[in-house]
Formats: structure tokens, sequence, C-alpha cells
């Protein structure tokens, strides 16, 4: 759960998933629709989904027993070289080093590092670095101080130099270049995206639809159908003309940001008129050129299905419309 997000917010969502899952038998037969509500607000919601995989590579293929070894971790679907590392080192006393962004940090002022260290040659000429530094006894604890070192020392900005227990040892405060030690890490390009969320509303019943995504950026997850702007007049031709349907353009517009994307846009609000059975999965979405299987949900129950604040905010505003 800490992974790209804060602790402030992880601690007391992990109280809550721990408190509903308490085993990983739990984790494992947890249907999909609960995990989204535990896991609602923490974003990245793939993590969730590999939760849900690993617990069930245990119970199924290992009897529910852990592995206990860094290379047996790393088996587990969706564990990766630095969770593998952190649980082998930490619970099992493993002597692997963990290598996050605090540790590069530590090890590039450390050895003067100023360039070269966030490629794949760097990072693992880091790792090897660590790996050989990792002291036989209590590996563990050596992770978790090196991390904790640049989490609240060798800080990114404003580091305390002054309170380092490893200063005399470092390359980049003895010749005052603490400041671009390590290099900035190269930012991928953030990509516009404009669009149209789709909120199909039965007056008569108050439900609203809302979609089993498979594609795009939000794939795998529970939420509004989702149009390029670009197609909004073609989609809006298609629901008045072929469809019978009316529909009204939202004034306000969401804004969001996701993993490398800025996305902007409105809410199309579609309600039926005459004949409900024309929005059938195999009409409707065929007709809008929609892949995803939808269901219908009574309004005051929608917040809780959806799986990300993006979804929440378009709820939001179809909320305040009268």
């Amino acid at each position: 759960m800490s992974q790209q997000t804060t602790l402030a917010v992880v601690v007391p969502k992990f109280s809550e998933f721990v408190k509903h899952l308490p085993t990983v038998y739990d984790l494992a037969a947890c249907d999909q629709e609960i995990l989204r509500q535990l896991w609602s607000g923490l974003g990245y919601y793939a993590r969730a989904r590999n939760l849900n995989k690993g617990a069930k590579f245990i119970v199924e293929k290992l009897e529910g027993h852990f592995p206990q070894s860094y290379y047996e971790w790393l088996k587990i679907p969706g564990c990766g070289s630095y969770t593998a590392s952190v649980i082998a080192s930490i619970c099992f006393n493993e002597k692997v080093a963990c290598v996050d962004g605090n540790v590069v940090r530590v090890v590039s002022r450390l050895l003067g590092l100023s360039e070269d260290v966030w490629s794949s040659s760097g990072k693992s000429a880091i790792q090897t670095y660590v790996d050989q530094m990792i002291p036989e006894e209590r590996p563990g604890d050596f992770n978790q101080a090196i991390m904790e070192l640049g989490a609240t020392v060798c800080r990114k900005s404003k580091p305390l130099c002054l309170l380092c227990p490893i200063q005399k040892e470092c390359l980049a405060f003895a010749h005052n270049c603490v400041e671009i030690c390590p290099p900035k890490k190269p930012r991928r390009d953030t990509v516009d995206v404009e669009l149209f969320a789709l909120v199909f509303w039965r007056k008569a019943t108050d439900t609203v639809a809302i979609a089993h995504r498979t594609k795009g950026f939000l794939s795998n997850t529970v939420g509004f159908p989702l149009i390029p702007a670009t197609e909004a007049s073609e989609v809006k031709q298609v629901l008045q003309s072929l469809l019978h349907l009316q529909f009204l353009e939202l004034s306000s517009k969401f804004s969001h940001n996701i993993t490398h994307h800025r996305i902007s846009g409105k809410v199309l609000v579609v309600q039926e008129l005459e004949n409900p059975s024309i929005t059938t999965e195999s009409v409707l979405w065929r007709e809008l050129g929609l892949s995803q299987s939808f269901d219908w949900v009574p309004r005051s129950v929608v917040a809780s299905k959806l799986s990300t604040s993006f979804d929440n905010k378009v709820f939001k505003l179809f909320a305040n419309y009268k």
C-alpha cells in the first residue's frame, strides 16, 4: 500500500483492510467488489489485484505457506524484486538488499554520483554496491535503517547533513555537491487527455449505469463509460437520432491527473425517454462503440461501487445535477 502512496493515507486504510481480511485465505477468497471498496482512495488499483492474485497462488499452490526466501517470493504473481527483498530480509533474515528511491539517494551522495543513476545500468550498480555492504547479521534492520536515513536525514531537499551518522564517509558532502547527487530523475512527458464521461440515468428508478472498463489507462476498473471529446458530437447524434435518448452536457468541468495523464472534460448525462429496453447492453454499447459490460445501480450506492477517485469526481458533478 505504501508504494506510491503516503503513510498518512495508508495507515487507516491498512487497519481497515486487515480487519476485514486478516489472513491470506480471506484475501484469496475476497470478492473483487469488496476488494475495490477496501482499496478505495489508495489509487493504482493494480496493486490490489496483485495482492489478490498473490494470495490465491499461496493458498492454491503452496497450501497457505508463505515462501521464506527472496527467489521463492519472486515466483508469487505481482511480487517484484523490491517487495521480495523487503520480505526476505525483514521477515526471514535473508541477506538481500532493498533498493528504493531513498537508498538510491543515500548511495549516490555517499559515492558522489551526479549522473547515470536512474538508468538500468546505474540502478544495477547501486544494487551491487548495497549487496556488498549489507551485513550477515540483521540484514532487515540494515535495510530499514538505510531507507529511514534517506527518508528522514538524507532527504531529497534540505538534507540534514550535520546530523548524518555517515557524514565523514560522504563524498558529496566532502565535495559540496549534495544538491546534485543524485541528479533529478527524468520525468515522462505528461499527456493531455480530454474526455466525456457518460452517466446513463434512469430517472424513474433513480439508477445509474456503471461500466466494467476493459481498455485504456483506466482498464480493469469500475466507473463511468468514457469517450474522447473528439467523438462527442457523433455520440450525441447516435443518442438522439438512433436511440431516442435525451441528454444534457453539464457545464462544470472535471480535471484529474493519473499515471502521466492530465485529464479534463465534461459529464454527459443521458436519460431514457420512452422505452427502457432500448438501453440493453447489446444495443446501446454496440451503437456507441463501447466494449464494456455494465450494471444498473441505485444512485444511493453508486459511490461505493466506483474504483477510482476520478469516477468519484464525475459522480459528484452528476449528484449536483437537478
